[in-house]
């Protein structure tokens, strides 16, 4: 295992959500946490789920080095090595107290254990010759992720989330497609990084920032179809123009400071507010079932200042609001069709959830 390449792909992954395949991340296929789909790894939602265990994502990514088979058994050794020191060898508690930690790898321990035990002793010198027979081989996977030989807490800390994890079914992914419509589809994997460096290439299923194959005219709105969240947050705005233009004041994204508020206005006519944007946001990704990573989505509401300052949005009242002549623009120009014409799912979509909760 070639321990800086394995990560580099992994950093990939965390990133962007897919790779071209690569036989070092065949192990993690095994365990249905990537997927292999037209010569491509692409991450599974037991990637997602399994991955919002950590704080960090060097803790994710150094974790997963730890479900190759033939290294997680030797860590499994090195662990137990400690345990039956603490033990001091005839005292079992140390060591039950490890298996019981260890539920799912227990069944490799015991099998060390009946091979080191001669009568009713654990014979430490066995297990340590064992060790230093496979130090060797793991050296540099040693260093890289535990700096040096692997310590029992560290070691405890990747088996336990390890054999904590728990594989569900695979949900199916859809090519990405070029339409917003196809792009935002029900269960899409969307990136929630919003600092990533656009792709050259449009990605074959995960929805990232890329450089799309189609040439905007109007330039200011190139950036709308790079990046999925300043997308996300402009078709908000444009649903919101929607209501009003049908005598609705149906939501309104307020401005308070460098905060975003979404105010709703019930079928009676009580205006209250829902909560930041970003919790609005959190909660449509959930109805839709988008599978978010490497975390849950925030700091929407950075892409509403960044939208004004590219004159996409005005602030008029308060609030954040397309201004006349951007929508001049999208009508009258033929941005309307992938812009609008091309996302009318998705919209119906947003309209039709604000409709349930101001019925609430």
């Amino acid at each position: 295992m070639d321990e800086k390449i394995n990560y580099k792909l992994l950093k990939r992954l965390y990133d962007y959500g897919e790779i071209e395949y690569h036989h070092l991340m065949s192990f993690l296929k095994h365990q249905h946490i990537l997927e292999l789909k037209h010569d491509r790894y692409i991450i599974t939602n037991n990637w997602i789920s399994y991955g919002h265990r950590f704080g960090s994502e060097q803790d994710y990514l150094l974790s997963l080095f730890c479900f190759e088979e033939d290294y997680q058994k030797y860590l499994v050794e090195v662990a137990l090595l400690t345990a039956i020191k603490m033990s001091e060898t005839e005292d079992l508690e140390g060591i039950e107290t490890f298996v019981r930690n260890l539920t799912k790898l227990s069944a490799y321990a015991i099998s060390v254990l009946a091979d080191i035990k001669e009568d009713s002793h654990f014979l430490i010198a066995r297990l340590y010759n064992r060790l230093k027979l496979k130090e060797h081989q793991f050296q540099d996977l040693n260093r890289f992720i535990f700096d040096g030989p692997p310590h029992y807490q560290r070691v405890m800390y990747y088996l336990t989330h390890v054999q904590a994890y728990k594989h569900e079914n695979v949900i199916e992914d859809i090519e990405l497609g070029k339409k917003i419509d196809d792009q935002w589809g029900k269960g899409r994997k969307i990136s929630t990084n919003l600092s990533l460096t656009p792709l050259k290439e449009r990605p074959l299923y995960m929805l990232v920032p890329f450089i799309p194959e189609r040439k905007i005219d109007q330039p200011q709105f190139q950036q709308l179809f790079t990046y999925p969240w300043k997308l996300f947050v402009f078709i908000c705005c444009i649903v919101r123009e929607h209501f009003e233009a049908q005598g609705v004041q149906a939501i309104r994204f307020q401005a308070i400071g460098d905060e975003v508020d979404v105010l709703l206005t019930s079928s009676n006519h009580q205006q209250y507010r829902y909560g930041a944007f970003d919790e609005f946001a959190i909660e449509f990704c959930k109805v839709s079932k988008y599978q978010l990573f490497p975390y849950e989505i925030k700091n929407l509401q950075t892409i509403f200042k960044d939208l004004k300052e590219h004159k996409l949005l005005a602030i008029v009242d308060g609030e954040y609001r397309l201004p006349s002549e951007v929508e001049d623009v999208i009508y009258n120009n033929n941005i309307y069709i992938p812009l609008i014409a091309e996302s009318k799912q998705l919209r119906s979509r947003i309209e039709q959830w604000i409709d349930g909760l101001r019925e609430k």
